[in-house]
């Protein structure tokens, strides 16, 4: 494994680095983070409920040990930018509640990798020990350092005038955003008067930092303005299936889009500054950036935990595997007019990117040879 960004007396309080060896032949058998695991993409906004007593909740492939490695530096460097929350008992309660879950699951489904002794938590993979008991690490913290998965507390709030109850964000460890974040932490200092050209963008920049800023607002909100398939096709029932929502089932989606930057921290205050997209550069230096996404009621708090896993795929493999290309095309096709403008201009340098890597391998491909295809989901 790459050697850790950060030391031991550099990590939050209740994590220990480099506790343990780390065992390689567990971290060798690791399964792959190959493409064709997650095929076909499911539409962007498509909702799947794994079966009752599947196991299936937090991923873990090939991609833990550097992933593990970039959330450590990033709790050690950054956690107040990575996990927040408002102060209150319920939020404490769900958070608790969230990480005992974690914790269970993985000593449980990965008994060898994930070991627990008293209130200590270690992970065989990292070398890393948790300490999840009342003076341990705080309970946001101890799931960053566990799982891959970034997690986002929805809580029950408000009711309407026809009684239904609205959810908001309250908590979370969001470690690999995609261009938002839980709370402004925009640092830029004031540039003052004198040059107005100056302040306006600096004003500019920091009302975006402010409006990329989630925490305390409800599904609605979070994504008013800024996902417009949200508002066209999914605010009015949101709040109404996390409310009939059964502790026992995991309900799972999928998204996904183009991108050309490698980085999985795109915080709304530290983005990459990255060229436009165009099919030339998306297929040289692009990705496909996919987020696994979980929901889970948690029975005592009756939070819904949202989990995020993230990958990011090569668009140059992607087009090497025409079953994973087959797949992209369907999923590309199949997006919505919403979701095509949001993009804005990425799904075009995607769609030209593809039809040219058809004509391509058509023009190589032995006459008669059916490129295989997934079927629609």
């Amino acid at each position: 494994m790459t050697a850790p960004l950060v030391h031991e007396d550099s990590a939050p309080h209740g994590i220990h680095l480099d506790a343990v060896p780390v065992d390689v032949e567990q971290v060798r058998a690791l399964p792959g983070d190959h493409m064709q695991r997650l095929l076909p993409p499911p539409q962007t906004v498509l909702m799947n409920a794994y079966q009752a007593g599947d196991p299936s909740w937090l991923r873990m492939d090939s991609t833990y040990p550097e992933q593990m490695r970039q959330r450590l530096a990033l709790l050690a460097t950054r956690c107040t930018w990575v996990v927040d929350h408002l102060d209150s008992e319920t939020v404490l309660l769900a958070e608790t509640e969230l990480r005992d879950r974690v914790v269970q699951w993985l000593t449980t489904e990965h008994p060898r990798a994930f070991t627990q002794q008293g209130d200590h938590v270690t992970c065989h993979l990292t070398g890393v020990v948790v300490d999840v008991g009342p003076q341990g690490a705080q309970p946001m913290v101890a799931v960053a350092a566990l799982a891959t998965e970034d997690f986002l507390l929805m809580l029950p709030a408000e009711a309407d005038a026809q009684g239904q109850v609205s959810y908001r964000l309250m908590s979370g460890a969001l470690l690999f955003p995609n261009g938002w974040s839980l709370r402004s932490c925009f640092d830029r200092p004031d540039p003052g008067p004198l040059d107005e050209g100056l302040r306006a963008h600096w004003e500019r920049d920091r009302q975006l930092s402010r409006d990329r800023a989630r925490l305390g607002r409800s599904t609605r909100e979070i994504h008013q303005g800024e996902v417009p398939q949200y508002e066209a096709h999914l605010a009015t029932s949101v709040d109404r299936a996390f409310h009939a929502m059964r502790p026992e089932r995991v309900v799972w989606r999928r998204n996904w889009g183009p991108h050309l930057s490698p980085r999985l921290f795109r915080h709304a205050d530290a983005l990459d500054l990255v060229p436009p997209m165009t099919p030339e550069r998306l297929l040289e230096q692009g990705f496909i950036r996919s987020e696994h996404q979980t929901l889970v009621k948690l029975p005592r708090s009756a939070a819904i935990a949202f989990g995020l896993k993230t990958y990011l795929w090569p668009m140059r493999d992607m087009l090497a595997d025409p079953q994973v290309r087959s797949a992209l095309e369907i999923a590309a096709q199949r997006t919505w007019p919403e979701t095509r403008e949001y993009m804005k201009g990425r799904h075009e340098a995607l769609m030209a990117l593809l039809e040219t890597s058809a004509e391509s391998n058509a023009q190589s491909s032995p006459a008669g040879r059916a490129v295989p295809q997934v079927p629609p989901t």
